[in-house]
């Protein structure tokens, strides 16, 4: 079990989001890891455009370099499974131009991706390209990720009776290149009666929260936030909260989540702790 809290941060020196989680890795309430992380960095990159006149020799080095973080609950081991197709796919995004349009192609995408060759010099300025990375476009990309590694083990059959060990959940917070407004969306894996498991996303607004993991606590949280006073900060007030259940559920003898816990913020491409309690 896992508890990580994600909100808005109210601005000022933590102006971004803020992300509340705990630290244990557990089987059948038995601890088997403390102190692990589960609030990361991943990287996002978009290829640069090698050009010689008007000749398209090739990606060369990266136009764009950036990062989001990533949060989880569920199996450890799957759950870091898909954040690895999260930073394939994140870490190498090219500029193309397909179908009458300019996109940006996942690695996998490679029919998209450009051939060498003669492009007019009006194609491919900053002012074309600069708009296609968006929070919403890198939503969808973290979904693909996701949707990808289910589609690969759909290909050994008996998803449906194995679905717990695909169960996990994942937060995604991220500052939009274009409007530099920040997002929060939340991923669960759930049943699909076709598929055997598919992937919901939902895009979190500001004054509610993502909770994943023991998420019976969210109701409780989101009183414990609309309690905050003009003197507190949402972030501080949250893990506090977090603080309070870890206490709570350890005094009752359940080790599924566990201290030490952690506050972090995402603010710009910077992920940092700015609160840490043993």
């Amino acid at each position: 079990m896992t508890l990580v809290i994600a909100g808005h941060s109210s601005g000022g020196f933590e102006e971004g989001i803020y992300f509340a989680s705990d630290s244990h890795i557990t089987q059948n309430n038995q601890v088997l890891v403390k102190g692990f992380k589960k609030v990361i960095e991943v990287p996002i990159r978009v290829k640069g455009l090698n050009f010689c006149s008007e000749w398209f020799n090739g990606y060369l080095g990266n136009r764009y370099q950036g990062i989001c973080t990533i949060a989880f609950a569920g199996s450890s081991l799957v759950a870091q499974h898909l954040i690895n197709s999260m930073k394939n796919h994140l870490g190498e995004l090219y500029p193309t131009f397909h179908n009458g349009s300019y996109q940006i192609a996942m690695s996998c995408e490679k029919h998209k991706h450009l051939n060498q060759a003669d492009y007019d010099e009006s194609m491919f300025l900053d002012h074309q390209l600069d708009p296609l990375l968006t929070a919403k476009l890198v939503s969808n990309i973290v979904c693909h990720s996701i949707e990808a590694v289910l589609e690969h083990a759909r290909g050994f059959g008996r998803m449906s009776q194995l679905f717990s060990a695909y169960q996990a959940e994942f937060i995604l917070g991220v500052q939009c290149p274009q409007t530099r407004n920040y997002h929060i969306y939340q991923y669960e894996i759930v049943p699909d009666q076709e598929l055997g498991a598919k992937v919901d996303m939902v895009e979190i607004i500001k004054n509610d929260l993502a909770v994943i993991g023991a998420k019976k606590f969210k109701n409780d949280a989101l009183v414990a936030l609309a309690s905050c006073t003009d003197d507190d900060k949402p972030s501080q007030r949250m893990f506090s909260f977090l603080d309070e259940v870890v206490e709570n559920e350890t005094s009752i003898g359940n080790n599924g989540i566990g201290k030490p816990i952690g506050l972090y913020n995402l603010q710009g491409c910077t992920l940092s702790r700015i609160g840490f309690v043993k």
